[in-house]
């Protein structure tokens, strides 16, 4: 029984991890991935802005045991594995977590690095082309290519000199670069990387908004029956989209993070604006008290949504009537199985698992509900 898994992400080695862990032999799975390396992006974003420890608790990672990352972290005996009262983990240990059991797995040799450029189906076998022009064959196929795709470069900054979107695929200056902008954790991490290893003497952040101050991407009560019983229960795609908007915490931060910021702007080594610029233009930061000379702008102001205009996906939906609720995104099954065979997770999985689909934890929700899909099979088939 042959797997295929598009993507290799946090996501993807979730899922990847689990059906190994369910009893899928190694060469029954195959992961499509263009990075040099599985979880490459994530290892590669989160240096970017400087994130020393995850927004997530420690039992929130890639092995089905929750306290695994807690047994590696004791075994290797790291210093300051965890922060805080939620204990969050060290980032680099998570990734030394990940690489390990990447190879516990043998999912390196699983990785084929390229880019899964169209998708059919043949005799309930899906066939996966990829860039190179070869072609995957398997029962079974799962999208988990995630949703950080393309930044979102708000237009008063497109076509500026000296200004970069802070994931951008060209390399980062960070050196004389002392105005960010951007709301969310990722600009409140990129201003103390700057603050903290550039010999900037003050760093400007702007905002759009107020800072919306929350420990996690939503409110833990979604992790469980407390309110995902309520969840599955409301009867259309538009209520379950608006829950999803109105708890996801977008653009916010831990209290943590605030504290520091704080703490730098009462030492003068940061100055916070907040819905103040107009616009940019002739190299200066517009706004109507004052002009500001800039350097350099690094932008965190997220990602696109493109998610369902992924090429994939838009095959899919156009060729074989991919069923789609009212809302536009993936009408899907418990096991998350939106055609025969073919598993979705992350954003294309959000009307089934709510406000943490996107996150870490949805992708050990996702892992576990497609595994679930394996074994009933796996049960038939014996």
């Amino acid at each position: 029984m042959s797997w295929t898994i598009i993507g290799g992400g946090i996501h993807a080695v979730t899922i990847a991890i689990k059906l190994r862990a369910s009893g899928l032999p190694a060469e029954d799975l195959t992961i499509i991935d263009p990075h040099e390396s599985l979880c490459e992006q994530f290892d590669d974003y989160s240096c970017r802005i400087g994130m020393p420890f995850l927004r997530s608790p420690h039992v929130h990672h890639v092995h089905p045991d929750p306290f695994h990352l807690k047994q590696f972290a004791k075994s290797n005996q790291y210093t300051g594995a965890t922060y805080g009262r939620y204990q969050r983990p060290q980032r680099d240990m998570f990734m030394d977590h990940i690489h390990e059991l990447l190879h516990d797995y043998d999912l390196n040799k699983r990785h084929i690095k390229a880019f899964a450029s169209d998708i059919s189906k043949e005799d309930n076998q899906w066939i996966v082309t990829l860039d190179s022009g070869e072609q995957v064959v398997s029962q079974h196929v799962v999208l988990a290519s995630g949703c950080n795709h393309r930044p979102y470069i708000p237009p008063m900054y497109q076509a500026q000199p000296d200004v970069q979107h802070i994931f951008e695929s060209k390399t980062i200056q960070y050196e004389g670069t002392s105005h960010v902008v951007g709301s969310g954790i990722s600009a409140a991490h990129l201003t103390l990387k700057l603050i903290n290893k550039t010999d900037t003497d003050t760093v400007h952040l702007w905002l759009k908004k107020p800072i919306e101050i929350h420990d996690f991407d939503a409110d833990p009560g979604w992790l469980g029956p407390k309110n995902m019983v309520h969840f599955r229960e409301l009867e259309s795609s538009e209520e379950k989209m608006n829950v999803i908007l109105n708890e996801r915490h977008k653009g916010s931060m831990p209290k943590e993070l605030y504290l520091r910021l704080k703490k730098h702007k009462q030492q003068g080594e940061l100055v916070i604006h907040q819905n103040e610029i107009q616009a940019i233009k002739n190299h200066e930061i517009i706004t109507e008290e004052k002009n500001y000379k800039y350097d350099r702008i690094l932008l965190a102001t997220g990602f696109q949504n493109t998610i369902m205009r992924q090429p994939l996906v838009r095959k899919l939906i156009n060729t074989y009537d991919a069923p789609l609720a009212k809302t536009g995104y993936p009408s899907i099954s418990e096991d998350l199985e939106w055609l025969p065979g073919l598993f979705v997770s992350g954003g294309l999985a959000d009307l089934e698992l709510g406000p943490f689909a996107r996150n870490v934890m949805g992708g050990r929700e996702s892992a576990s509900r497609i595994a679930n899909a394996f074994v009933n099979k796996v049960e038939k088939v014996s």
